[in-house]
């Protein structure tokens, strides 16, 4: 893919989808900037990649908190900056439990579009003008298909994941004739560690004996109206995101790839 060379920053990388486009980069040639929010799950992860041949280090901070937010941007810029952003930090405030749209309270709103939205600007002000500077970079937003699809749960979660679609286009605008480029990727249901206790109990809600992974096929295809027979992995997202963040992408802006075998 052409990245030795590149250095590249992938928010929310100590575990998950993220630990899996951290060590595909690095496997690429790129030198990785891993972090996270847990010093020791992200010190593993950056072992992992550098027991692989990778080059990878690491950085901590909640980038929900404006100082700490700034302390990763400190840091990420003093020593060198990134060639690519892949924004993969996110997710729900207050966590997955079902939640209906009118429980959900507008400050876990806020919270939520603070988490996947603001932490994702936060970042692009400090560290896309030394991409513009340079000539050449990668800003790759994480996204998700229910902000497509919009299922009827977790509404604060859809709009903020619509929203990085939305401003990964402006982005990509406003970018034009640097050598910058920004693109999202909706992902759809992907195993990771933390979404294996979901998909148990979606199995048993659909009264499929033997758990999820012994009635895959019947899950993908019959529960979850994919096209594909199997959920996806942490592994097809970072594949993904390896061509966009390439050189090989080149002319490809302004895109929202939806990455959840379904037509």
């Amino acid at each position: 893919m052409e990245l030795n060379g590149k250095r590249v920053l992938v928010t929310g990388s100590s575990s998950g989808i993220g630990a899996a486009i951290a060590s595909t980069l690095a496997a690429e040639g790129a030198a990785v900037v891993v972090h996270g929010r847990d010093s020791e799950r992200t010190a593993k992860t950056t072992s992992v990649i550098r027991d692989a041949g990778g080059r990878a280090e690491e950085v901590i901070g909640d980038l929900t908190d404006e100082e700490q937010a700034e302390a990763v941007c400190q840091q990420v810029l003093g020593s060198g900056g990134v060639d690519i952003l892949v924004n993969n930090a996110g997710g729900r405030h207050g966590g997955w439990e079902p939640a209906g749209w009118l429980d959900t309270l507008p400050a876990t709103w806020l919270e939520t579009y603070r988490l996947n939205v603001v932490a994702a600007v936060t970042l692009v002000n400090r560290l896309v003008p030394t991409m513009t500077t340079r000539g050449w970079g990668r800003v790759i937003q994480i996204a998700s298909a229910v902000a497509l699809h919009q299922p009827p749960r977790f509404a604060d979660y859809q709009a903020a994941k619509a929203a990085e679609i939305n401003l990964s286009r402006s982005l990509a605008r406003s970018l034009a004739g640097t050598g910058v480029t920004a693109n999202s990727i909706s992902a759809g249901i992907i195993h990771t560690p933390g979404s294996a206790g979901e998909l148990a109990g979606i199995a048993e809600q659909a009264g499929l004996v033997g758990g999820w992974q012994a009635n895959e096929q019947h899950l993908a295809l019959r529960v979850f109206g994919q096209a594909v027979g199997r959920v996806g992995r942490a592994n097809d997202i970072a594949a993904a995101v390896a061509y966009l963040a390439s050189p090989k992408a080149d002319f490809v802006t302004g895109v929202n790839l939806v990455v959840d075998g379904c037509i």
